[in-house]
């Protein structure tokens, strides 16, 4: 898969490296980036070789770390339908501005869904700012892993938008909770590494050289696990951080298990655990 806005690394071992590769603009996110991005998750949702996907940011030109500098709003902002770059999806043509940023916004929150819904574990691997869609991609992955140049700002507010944009007002109270969450995302102000570590946000606060080693790291772990007893965990996470009571999380629970007690996998994990060896899964 050729992009001109991400660059996919697809690892034989079954981990994937997306890397958000716009660094003259600090990676921000514009039309072309979302319908890249959102084929990727697309393909991902398919692609059962892979088990684990880390998303990081490609440095700027002069060497600085970046992740995103959230939505690009030179694209974002355009009124008049002449000035659309070439090669855009053709509801930016759309004569009606409202109705091309009500598209726009919702091509743009589907990233996020998209994320959520695919198979594999995400793993942010965050080196300097991630502001806005950047600071929103962070909150939807399942790890995050910070260099200690990592910054994070809830960019929306700060620019005449509502804060509450793209899941980060679903996500980041259940992260860090309800106060520490309205204070970032009410003020959009800067927060640092060491604050974000402190709350609970990121998993690991590592020096900038090792982010993409600790994330390969826990990727590795990741593969150790049965495939299906990983993607079934992930799910019952997403659905159960919103149920209802606890006989529907248990529910879900009760069903996963049963799948995948089932399975050969599961077998061998067994066999493994008595032989006091690792398991040995195969890739699907």
């Amino acid at each position: 898969m050729d992009f001109s806005t991400l660059a996919l690394e697809m690892r034989e071992d079954g981990i994937a490296i997306l890397t958000l590769n716009r660094p003259e603009v600090v990676n921000a996110i514009n039309m072309q980036m979302i319908e890249e991005f959102n084929a990727v998750m697309d393909y991902l949702s398919r692609a059962y070789d892979t088990r684990v996907l880390i998303i990081t940011g490609a440095d700027r030109p002069d060497g600085r770390p970046a992740f995103s500098a959230g939505l690009d709003l030179k694209e974002a902002t355009i009124v008049d339908v002449k000035n659309i770059p070439e090669g855009s999806p053709d509801w930016l043509s759309f004569p009606d501005h409202s109705k091309r940023f009500f598209q726009f916004q919702k091509e743009l929150s589907n990233t996020i869904r998209k994320m959520r819904t695919i198979q594999q574990p995400i793993i942010a691997a965050v080196r300097g700012a991630a502001v806005g869609w950047g600071f929103a991609c962070t909150c939807a992955a399942d790890f995050r892993v910070a260099g200690r140049s990592a910054r994070f700002i809830n960019a929306f507010i700060r620019i005449g938008a509502g804060g509450a944009d793209c899941g980060v007002s679903y996500f980041l109270p259940r992260e860090i909770g309800l106060s520490r969450a309205t204070d970032i995302i009410m003020t959009g102000r800067e927060v640092g590494a060491d604050e974000m570590y402190q709350a609970g946000f990121i998993a690991k606060l590592v020096d900038d050289e090792q982010v993409m080693d600790e994330a390969l790291g826990i990727a590795a772990s990741l593969l150790e696990k049965s495939p299906l007893g990983l993607r079934l965990t992930k799910e019952a996470i997403v659905f159960n951080v919103d149920a209802t009571s606890l006989e529907a999380a248990l529910a879900l629970e009760d069903r996963n298990q049963n799948i995948c007690t089932q399975t050969k996998d599961f077998r061998e994990g067994v066999y493994a655990f008595f032989e006091k060896r690792p398991a040995k899964y195969g890739k699907r």
